[in-house]
């Protein structure tokens, strides 16, 4: 699939008007409440020597946070408009636009960088289940034989939690925007993920329950948590 993908051309119309308009996503949280919180679930995983990317970065956010603990943090967002916005807020940084779909733009990165291990903070839940195996496919040619993949994802409860979350106070404001590009939150259990990347290849490091804090605030200012999960996966014949 193409950098024309649906997928390209929803968030492209989510960024670009976030850009202009100034608003926040729903899901930029401080690092605090996010990467900070995974780091040290995968800190001690990562193979020396290799970059870490963090594909579906968004503006940046998380990404600068783990550019303060790993020498070597690349930003990779499928939306030109997100990624004008992480270089702007982190000129030095790279940041590049990359469609995982797209198998040959996903192997040019690999030849150009080698084998990376990828931070993935809620990504694959918002792919339709048709394409997720050719998205994990995309993921097992940027991790190679070495990369570790460390992912948070809302979990198998998130639905419900965000149909009661909606009953009761209406929509967040950020969910709306997100819907009307016709992207459509899911959710993806911790063992489809391991099956898509194949069982038997992949070993589990790492894992941890957790939740991911939305940016709207609740009119009692409460923030919600929606249910998540943390997995760190390393190929099993990884060379170490």
């Amino acid at each position: 699939m193409s950098s024309a993908s649906p997928y390209a051309t929803s968030w492209e119309t989510y960024w670009a008007t976030a850009e202009a308009e100034g608003h926040a996503s729903l899901w930029d949280t401080e690092p605090e409440r996010a990467s900070a919180q995974d780091w040290p679930h995968f800190a001690g995983l990562l193979p020396a020597g290799r970059p870490l990317l963090d594909l579906g970065c968004g503006n940046g956010t998380q990404t600068r946070h783990l550019a303060r603990h790993h020498d070597h943090v690349i930003g990779a967002d499928i939306s030109a408009a997100a990624i004008r916005t992480a270089r702007s807020l982190d000129p030095g940084r790279t940041y590049l636009v990359l469609d995982l779909l797209d198998p040959d733009a996903v192997t040019a990165l690999h030849e150009k960088l080698g084998d990376v291990s990828i931070y993935m903070r809620t990504v694959l839940h918002q792919i339709h289940p048709d394409h997720r195996p050719a998205f994990a496919a995309g993921l097992r040619t940027l991790l190679g034989a070495d990369g570790v993949l460390a992912c948070t994802e809302l979990a198998p409860a998130a639905e419900p939690y965000l149909h009661r979350l909606v009953e009761r106070h209406g929509p967040p404001p950020g969910l709306t925007r997100v819907m009307a590009t016709g992207v459509r939150p899911g959710s993806v259990g911790r063992d489809e993920v391991l099956d898509l990347l194949g069982a038997e290849d992949f070993a589990v490091l790492a894992e941890a329950d957790t939740a991911i804090p939305l940016s709207h605030r609740l009119s009692t200012g409460e923030r919600p948590q929606v249910p998540a999960y943390f997995v760190a996966l390393r190929r099993t014949s990884a060379r170490h």
